[in-house]
């Protein structure tokens, strides 16, 4: 293996780990293409597929040992990249405040901060209504939930699954809603195949079994979608203000929240047409983000799309954020709530990368040390105030 595909290797690790360079983000968008070894391993560092397995796999990843695995024939221009891994354990800045991935799972300093009074991260849970208005709490329901056109939706610990048990034919559309609340997340698969991870506080509204001439679901929230390519049955997410984005298959997410002064549409793969009524009609590439404000303006920006797409893989991915849109994504997650104690201490910047599945105080000791902040917990409620 030359120092060439190396240096590969390490673009690929150093993503994992949140430590990449601006340069070296667009280096790792150039060589992760479909079928390349760089995104086989990416994926086999990162899948989105399964939840609890993913957690544990971030939890024990050993960099040394899976350095040594692909880089094996050549351990001399090993120790050099060893090195350059190891410091992330080490208070690196990364640019503006930043936060530092811990990895050790054996990291005292980090886990003697978790007490009594403490917040655990948010679990696989949700509520289901069905066509009938009935509301079933997917913790308790069963392997399976019975509708009335005779689908067999299929329930486990982390999902609903429409896919396998549809009915024959489709004489009316009827229609569930699935609903994630604060402190939850939760992924289902639609009749068609489509995959879907929906964050905190979020709804969707799809049918039980897709016509035969489009495929259209409703979206309150933030979801990110996996679409089965279907060419004759376009895939249509609608949000409300007149917005809706039309892909035939495709990965993308959307962040449409109520309370947000902007929708985002971010395309990973694929291509998606977002518009607005009938005056905004914008194509999407991969790699580019529109964003709609409430007053009808838009703009269509290149993104590193893993900053909006992170949290379904398990992780916070900040980049140059405010410290209060930082705490309005952890405080949905955690389900709690942050009062700041002066106006500006809400425009601090943070960059970086946050396991999601820690408890609440190991996020609050990191953003504490990169911040500047002193962040106190009581009652479910965070006061923040300038570090004294």
């Amino acid at each position: 293996m030359n120092l060439k595909s190396n240096h590969k290797v390490w673009l690929v690790f150093a993503q994992l780990l949140g430590m990449e360079t601006e340069q070296e983000r667009r280096q790792l968008d150039e060589i992760v293409v479909p079928d390349s070894k760089e995104k086989l391993l990416l994926d086999e560092m990162s899948s989105g597929e399964d939840y609890l397995r993913r957690r544990q796999m971030i939890e024990d990843i050993d960099v040394d040992r899976e350095l040594e695995r692909v880089m094996r024939p050549r351990r001399r221009r090993l120790s050099v990249l060893l090195g350059r891994v190891a410091a992330v354990l080490l208070p690196l800045l990364l640019g503006g405040t930043a936060i530092y991935v811990m990895y050790s799972r054996n990291n005292a300093s980090l886990k003697n901060v978790i007490s009594l009074h403490d917040v655990e991260p948010g679990t696989l849970e949700a509520v289901l209504v069905t066509s009938d208005g009935t509301l079933r709490e997917l913790q308790t329901a069963g392997n399976h939930i019975n509708e009335k056109d005779g689908s067999k939706i299929m329930v486990d610990s982390a999902r609903l699954n429409y896919q396998d048990n549809r009915p024959e034919s489709v004489r009316e559309l009827i229609y569930n809603k699935l609903l994630v609340g604060r402190g939850h997340e939760y992924m289902l698969i639609l009749n068609d195949g489509t995959r879907v991870w929906m964050n905190s506080k979020s709804e969707l509204s799809y049918p039980v079994a897709f016509g035969e001439n489009v495929r259209r679901v409703r979206l309150s929230g933030e979801a990110y979608f996996e679409v089965t390519k279907d060419s004759v049955r376009p895939f249509i997410v609608e949000v409300d203000r007149g917005f809706e984005v039309k892909v035939l298959g495709t990965h993308f997410n959307i962040k449409a929240y109520d309370t947000d002064d902007s929708y985002e549409t971010t395309l990973v793969e694929g291509k998606v047409q977002v518009s607005q009524g009938h005056k905004t009609k914008i194509t999407l590439e991969p790699s580019e983000q529109m964003v709609i404000g409430k007053d009808g303006r838009h703009e269509v920006r290149v993104v590193n799309t893993s900053y909006y797409t992170a949290w379904h893989e398990g992780w916070f991915y900040f980049n140059d954020e405010s410290l209060e849109q930082v705490l309005i994504m952890i405080g949905r997650w955690y389900d709690v709530d942050f009062v700041f104690a002066k106006e500006n201490l809400k425009e601090i910047t943070v960059t970086g990368k946050l396991k999601r599945f820690e408890n609440l105080s190991v996020i609050l000791k990191m953003l504490e040390r990169t911040t500047g902040t002193e962040l106190m917990l009581k009652n479910r409620i965070v006061k923040v105030d300038k570090k004294k």
